[in-house]
């Protein structure tokens, strides 16, 4: 197993020998102040590799599958044929001052992992998508901005251009996004793995299409909760996200 510090040097380059075999590949492991990536078995230039790694403090994962197996191939193809090495190869890939990116990614997650609406929690998947669907933009942006204003947060509108409408649909459909806020003309999304279906004042008008196709969009979550098999949470009276 070869791993690469983002702090020590190791003769040329960064990258250090180990027998050990506790860590996956891709995985991002913290020794005390310094950081690991782990690139796995093979390497681009292994002959040249002549550090071995030797832990002086307790080490931990501290972000499982940092680089997944495909960008390690990429990274490993890109040392190789570039005959470079990884400390040059890798400032292309990440930030070498992982402490500051590591707090970007906590501060970006939701923490909770619940939406909290009028005192009431719905439990949220970050590995699956969440349908919120909402009465009517002027819920969404005057009682509800708060929490609809977050990055990790898509916003639906059918005043989007068709371009914009266009590329929501791709990111819904690659799993690109899992918080998705809806008016009811634009729940026809092509979900990909749909876990939760949180309805908002269900029984307002505006949720019954007057035009052609006439529909009742309860209707339509009904039908989507058969076919893709997920959870439909009915909410009225919602107030300001605490």
């Amino acid at each position: 197993m070869y791993l690469f510090s983002f702090k020590q040097f190791a003769w040329h380059d960064r990258v250090f020998s180990s027998s050990l075999s506790i860590w996956k590949p891709g995985d991002l492991i913290q020794c005390w102040t310094d950081f690991l990536l782990n690139l796995w078995d093979e390497i681009a230039f292994p002959e040249l590799i002549r550090t071995q790694f030797t832990p002086t403090s307790p080490c931990e994962v501290v972000y499982p599958k940092f680089f997944d197996q495909n960008f390690l191939a990429l990274l490993h193809r890109m040392v190789y044929e570039r005959y470079s090495t990884y400390n040059n190869v890798l400032k292309y890939f990440v930030s070498f001052e992982i402490p500051q990116l590591l707090a970007r990614e906590e501060k970006a997650k939701w923490q909770n992992k619940k939406l909290k609406l009028d005192k009431v929690s719905i439990p949220l998947s970050e590995s699956k998508q969440n349908l919120i669907i909402i009465p009517d933009n002027r819920s969404r942006e005057n009682q509800l901005s708060d929490f609809f204003s977050q990055d990790f947060v898509m916003n639906l509108y059918s005043t989007d251009t068709q371009n914009r409408k266009d590329n929501n649909r791709r990111e819904i459909k690659k799993s690109k996004t899992w918080i998705i806020v809806a008016t009811q003309s634009e729940v026809f999304q092509p979900f990909n793995n749909l876990w939760t279906i949180t309805f908002i004042d269900w029984y307002k008008w505006y949720y019954h299409n007057q035009q052609d196709p006439r529909y009742d969009i309860s209707e339509v979550v009904k039908k989507t909760q058969e076919l893709r098999k997920c959870e439909v949470i009915n909410l009225e009276n919602i107030g300001l996200i605490q």
